[in-house]
């Protein structure tokens, strides 16, 4: 598991403590040039405070401004390191998730997909990393999501290296329109990271996000 940090209004926590640092060393400058002045004004001409008291009040704002950012960060990366505890649930269980990708794993690879209406004949179209079809099969033509177990085969019966692959479905209605078909990738969570505030799950070679994940089964030892 990994938990990636990020900052906050741009800057990371290592970059607000050298900026906090070079404010209080600027504004102690500011404090000592104020004293010195003040000592040595002309009693009869007391100078103008008011130009020092605005720049008080700005160095006032920036400092608070970089307390918020600091404290800020440390809420976040909290929740962060809480979203990662709780996603360690998902280890071992088997999800569905959204994607037009896939995992191919010791041999065999597992998606389904979905159309609101049916079909005359459904193509199933499976493409590699560089975009090549690799597969050509027919899929179903009913309504209603349908699950595919791909062994992993090219067209010409030749075993393909596991890896992630892209599954396009293509089908036209009886009126000959364009049939619309959600995929989603279905495989065992092999493991978990927080990245950018969002949890990511490892099927394998496949990451997905939480967000886009349907339905989760528990894992083998929880049915038993």
């Amino acid at each position: 598991m990994e938990v990636t940090g990020f900052g906050v209004a741009g800057q990371s926590s290592q970059g607000q403590s050298v900026t906090r640092d070079r404010l209080s060393d600027t504004f102690d400058n500011f404090l000592t040039l104020l004293t010195k002045q003040l000592q040595h004004q002309d009693p009869l001409s007391p100078m103008d405070t008011n130009e020092f008291t605005a720049q008080l009040v700005q160095y006032t704002e920036v400092e608070q401004s970089i307390s918020t950012n600091e404290k800020l960060e440390d809420l976040l990366a909290l929740q962060s390191a809480n979203q990662a505890m709780s996603a360690m649930s998902f280890l071992g269980t088997t999800i569905e998730a959204q994607s037009s990708s896939f995992a191919l794993a010791d041999g065999e690879g597992v998606f389904e997909y979905e159309a609101d209406t049916s079909t005359l004949a459904t193509q199933i179209v499976i493409l590699d990393s560089s975009g090549k079809p690799v597969r050509i099969a027919q899929g179903e033509t009913g309504a209603g999501s349908h699950t595919f177990t791909w062994d992993g085969k090219d067209n010409d019966g030749n075993a393909l290296e596991d890896g992630v692959y892209t599954v396009q479905i293509q089908g036209k209605d009886r009126d000959g329109k364009t049939v619309e078909f959600e995929t989603r990738a279905v495989g065992r969570v092999t493991g978990v990271e927080v990245r950018d505030g969002l949890v990511i799950l490892s099927l394998g070679a496949l990451q997905v996000s939480l967000n886009h994940v349907h339905a989760v089964r528990p894992a083998p030892d929880a049915e038993s």
